[in-house]
């Protein structure tokens, strides 16, 4: 058995069959990367496992600038990492063929900037995005700084402004600049050549989470650095992350927690996602609410068509969250209800 891992999969067989000709003929197909190419190598790597595949006149524009979607398709692939069971709410309704990636990197928290707008993911991302992005699944939790500091420890990524090495470390990498589609290819080369293939535990406990898909798609936009941050524009005092805490003993369980997720909202309602928890028993829920009032709310079904009544009241930075019959989506001992505040 092979683990699912198709790179040593590769190599265990290129040993036994001695296949040495297998370099040959796995050279890049592209008509675009000569053997001369800088990112040649990383490239017929890429190819070899299915990391990339290109464009269908026979390219790879390699100097292209490389999009967020592209980008999250290569990490995906890259970690093969695990669809989860559900799916984000979008801005639209309209299938994307980078849906399936962004859900996947959702699952483990990798902090990106368009999990809820298709615009935002066509957009090209910045270097600090992909130093993050990588630096969370690799290493775990940090901040732009440290996860630029493990891409240049390890030498998978190099500075672009030396005038600034020593002096400023955001210049020096260049983390708001774009990168190429090779550029990126050569940097996951890199994180192959080095051996990581391991998640981080951040990463896994996150995907091991019972929060919904949309709360850790919201708190991996959070993750980003504030300089990153590229957002859909929106006057609604709504939308937001709410949530209420009390830890009161020792153990796990021993917590009082509420938490909703308010997206996508427009004159008539928008997407809400909840979580609560008392000790062990919890529940979660999550649809599309209506408007009753500037201030006023209610949801009457879940996103799959169940009956789940809840009514919410948007209050100066809170949300006032009343359950009225929503016992199917949770445990005996939680409701919904309460007052969260604005994250």
């Amino acid at each position: 058995m092979c683990l699912s891992m198709k790179k040593i999969c590769y190599l265990v067989m290129c040993v036994f069959l001695t296949l040495c000709i297998g370099e040959q003929a796995s050279a890049a197909s592209f008509r675009d990367v000569p053997e001369d190419h800088f990112a040649y190598d990383a490239i017929t790597w890429a190819e070899r496992y299915d990391i990339i595949n290109g464009y269908a006149d026979g390219t790879f524009r390699p100097s292209d600038t490389i999009t967020e979607q592209q980008f999250a398709k290569l990490l995906a692939n890259f970690y093969e990492l695990e669809s989860p069971e559900d799916e984000l709410i979008k801005h639209t309704t309209i299938a994307n063929w980078s849906d399936d990636y962004y859900n996947r990197l959702a699952s483990y928290g990798v902090p990106l900037n368009g999990y809820f707008d298709y615009g935002i993911r066509a957009t090209a991302v910045k270097r600090g995005v992909v130093a993050q992005a990588i630096a969370h699944l690799a290493n775990g939790k940090s901040g732009l700084d440290a996860s630029i500091q493990f891409l240049l420890d390890y030498y998978i990524s190099t500075g672009q402004n030396p005038q600034y090495e020593n002096r400023h470390l955001q210049k020096f990498f260049g983390a708001t600049n774009n990168l190429t589609r090779a550029q990126v290819i050569l940097m996951l080369h890199r994180m192959h050549e080095r051996n990581f293939y391991a998640i981080s535990e951040d990463a896994q406990s996150t995907h091991d989470s019972l929060e919904s898909l949309l709360i850790r798609a919201k708190h991996a936009q959070l993750q980003l650095d504030a300089s990153l941050h590229l957002t859909t524009p929106t006057k609604s005092a709504w939308e937001g992350v709410y949530a209420y805490y009390y830890k009161w003993g020792q153990s796990l369980d021993d917590i009082n927690r509420r938490e909703a997720v308010i997206a996508n909202v427009t004159t008539k309602g928008f997407t809400v996602a909840m979580t609560a928890n008392d000790g062990a028993a919890d529940g979660h829920v999550e649809g599309t609410a209506t408007m009753t009032s500037k201030t006023k709310a209610i949801l009457t079904q879940t996103s799959n068509g169940q009956r789940c009544v809840i009514e919410l009241e948007q209050l100066p930075q809170a949300l006032k969250i009343t359950e009225v019959d929503c016992r199917s989506f949770r445990d005996e001992g939680v409701t919904f209800s309460g007052t969260l505040k604005k994250q």
